[in-house]
């Protein structure tokens, strides 16, 4: 029977910018008042909309024609302990990480190592589709379904990007980043995140020396694999130890010497490498963890490499040696946290700003950051160290023009259309001005960048809570949909733009006043900037608990904007009906029919995941049993954003006791709209007699 170690051989074995100075305290010296009157406009805006949404610090900066024009920090990165927010303030960015697994991913492309065209199944990557998967798919979000065919914005997807820039290069997304990016552009404020380590460690009261000494043991007994010294091993074994395999296999020896000298004749050498090593000792027990990884070199002087492995050993002392009684080894499903990344992780760690959440009650709370990283989120930046990327972006440092504009390109689907994502950068074009632009929405943490390349000005922000993004629907491709975004937009891009300066609104005026401001705009070629303005602060009041105030202004957006039922229904009293359905609502309403009867159904909700977040359905009042319900597929587009959806059809119904039913997730409902509402203001299900 192979024994454990010998079953790994034998599987081993058979299977023959000078980046330019960018960093600047405050604001930077201005070209001229007009510009310094924008910066001082935006500044205001910023501090604004970083209360209204209840953000502890926030961080920003401006780059023009490759400088940065302005930076800044607003709040405390550390309430506790009022630590204020600055330009170096470090944040989790999130989904920004996509950005960066962009560029080097489009440079293995560029390089040849990578294809775009690439089966994505060449790299390990194996996920059920209708079609061939590829590289490009995960890049641009489109791997769904047929491949290629719709764009659905799906961060788990995307990290499997991982798999293809370790199995190109031999490297993880990690080391590949700091080596190509990070070291290059001198980012000393950038780290890929270090998820927690659990320590191995000895109870407490017991003495170092005693850590020290079996620590050496393992270290003599690979050392006695590495240099062939079979006697330097067999000290160390227990006549009873075992070995399991993690990744399948049954419980065997861990080594057998007898079958080390036959390797060792036949001129078979091994370098098994251990890192990480940690002790925990417990009397005369002991236990060590630690990873591995073996190199077998052949008397061809030919090499395989296998691991790295998560090891853990159980050691017992008898007569004043530690013998090895257990070994368990598992694959690392992650890649290896190198000694550089550790230690640039350490560095920022001390310019991290403190993780944050709202409680139920909207009252900000201490929480914690996410623990992973990959090619979809984890990474911590700087708005200043952002603003070195997106310099070495534009100065073509990372790739070709070509290849870059390749990135900057919608996708084009199966069908012709095209889709609001590039390859790795969301990219749309408003009223002919191009922009390109990533969003990050995770715990405690959310952050935009926004480049406008015809005006060659990048707006750059952080926070550390995650409601930057949460009011918003950023995933569906409109960075409109971003007050922050908008903000910028409507101070640097839009005057230009529209050839006037865009007035102000007071959101918090009455309802009254505002539909009067704001219908004194519509004939101006930027009405539709203040219609998704009206929404934007709606969702702002709303995800800060300030339902009165968001109602006001939804309620406003209804009353300027919105349809009402179709004329046949609007003249008719419904026979039963569930509407204005807010958000975590489960509603019933019983109705009985005498008679049998064709009714109408009017129904919207709102997509979600493959299926219908928002919904209605009909059931039986004794059993039950569902007699109608509203299904995706069926559904229609309902107006303004695309998960609106609706339904309009005719069905019969036997006589009987029923219960009309609607049920709401936690978002996007009635007044509660994180997205644009649809055309008829009305969210819930209806019936009537279908005459």
């Amino acid at each position: 029977m192979m024994r454990f170690l010998m079953a790994t051989l034998f599987l081993v074995t058979s299977t023959l910018l000078s980046p330019q100075s960018v960093k600047q305290g405050g604001s930077s010296t201005l070209s001229g008042s007009t510009e310094a009157q924008k910066i001082a406009q935006l500044d205001s805006q910023i501090e604004n909309l970083r209360q209204d949404l209840r953000i502890p610090a926030l961080s920003a900066a401006l780059v023009k024609d490759q400088k940065v024009l302005w930076s800044k920090g607003f709040g405390y990165a550390d309430l506790e302990n009022k630590i204020p927010a600055t330009a170096d303030t470090s944040y989790h960015l999130a989904s920004l990480t996509k950005t960066f697994a962009s560029t080097l991913l489009m440079q293995l492309d560029q390089e040849g190592k990578v294809s775009l065209e690439d089966p994505v199944s060449r790299y390990g990557i194996n996920l059920d589709s209708n079609g061939v998967i590829r590289v490009k798919h995960l890049l641009s979000h489109t791997s769904e379904g047929n491949p290629g065919e719709h764009y659905r914005y799906n961060g788990n997807r995307f990290s499997d990007l991982d798999k293809v820039i370790q199995k190109a290069t031999g490297r993880s997304f990690a080391e590949l980043l700091i080596t190509q990016i990070l070291n290059p552009l001198g980012m000393t404020e950038t780290a890929p995140n270090v998820p927690p380590v659990v320590e191995t460690k000895s109870p407490p009261g017991v003495a170092r020396a005693l850590e020290d000494e079996v620590k050496a043991a393992v270290m003599d007994l690979f050392q006695g694999f590495n240099t062939g010294s079979i006697e330097q091993v067999e000290r160390h074994l227990s006549r009873q130890q075992n070995g399991f395999r993690g990744d399948g296999g049954f419980l065997t020896i861990y080594a057998d010497p007898e079958e080390l000298r036959n390797l060792k004749a036949k001129g078979i050498k091994l370098n098994i490498q251990i890192s990480s090593l940690q002790a925990g000792v417990y009397e005369n027990t002991a236990v060590t963890t630690f990873f591995s990884s073996v190199t077998v070199e052949f008397p061809d002087q030919s090499r395989q490499h296998n691991g790295p492995w998560r090891m853990s050993m159980i050691w017992n002392k008898r007569e004043g040696t530690w013998k090895l009684v257990h070994t368990h080894q598992s694959t690392l499903t992650v890649p290896l946290i190198t000694e550089e990344q550790d230690q640039r992780y350490s560095l920022v760690l001390k310019s991290l700003a403190q993780p944050y959440e709202l409680d139920s009650s909207f009252n900000i709370r201490k929480s914690a950051y996410p623990p992973t990283f990959s090619t979809a989120a984890g990474l911590i930046s700087s708005v200043l160290d952002m603003a070195k990327y997106d310099i070495a972006i534009d100065q073509n440092k990372f790739l070709t023009r070509e290849t870059q504009q390749l990135a900057f390109t919608p996708t084009t689907s199966t069908q012709g259309e095209t889709l609001p994502y590039g390859l790795g950068w969301f990219t749309q074009n408003y009223k002919g001005v191009k922009l390109i632009w990533h969003y990050g929405y995770w715990t405690c943490n959310s952050s935009l960048i926004l480049k406008v390349p015809d005006r060659n000005i990048t707006f750059i922000a952080m926070a550390n809570t995650n409601n930057l993004s949460r009011p918003t629907d950023l995933g569906a491709g409109n960075v409109l949909h971003s007050p922050i975004g908008l903000a910028f937009l409507k101070t640097f891009i839009f005057p230009e733009l529209f050839g006037e300066a865009l007035p102000e609104i007071d959101w918090k005026s009455p309802s009254a006043q505002l539909k009067g401001r704001i219908k004194a705009l519509t004939e101006k070629p930027y009405a539709d900037v203040y219609s998704r303005e009206l929404i934007n602060q709606a969702s702002v009041y709303s995800s800060v608990g300030k339902t009165a105030d968001a109602a006001r202004l939804f309620e406003t957006y209804g009353a300027l904007y919105s349809r009402g039922l179709p004329d046949d229904l609007s003249k008719k009293a419904a026979l039963v009906q569930i509407v204005q359905v807010g958000d975590n609502e489960d509603r019933s309403v019983s109705f009985e029919l005498k008679q049998q009867l064709k009714v109408r159904i009017f129904a919207q909700g709102e997509a979600g995941d493959g299926d219908l977040a928002d919904s209605g359905w009909i059931e039986k009042a004794d059993t039950g049993e569902t007699i109608w319900k509203m299904n995706r597929p069926e559904t229609v587009d309902a107006g303004g954003a695309p998960k609106n959806r609706k339904v309009d059809k005719a069905i019969e119904l036997p006589v009987g006791k029923y219960k009309l039913r609607y049920k709401s997730d936690d978002s996007h409902s009635y007044n509660r709209w994180n997205s644009t509402p649809p055309d008829v203001y009305f969210w819930g299900i209806a019936l009537y007699a279908n005459e």
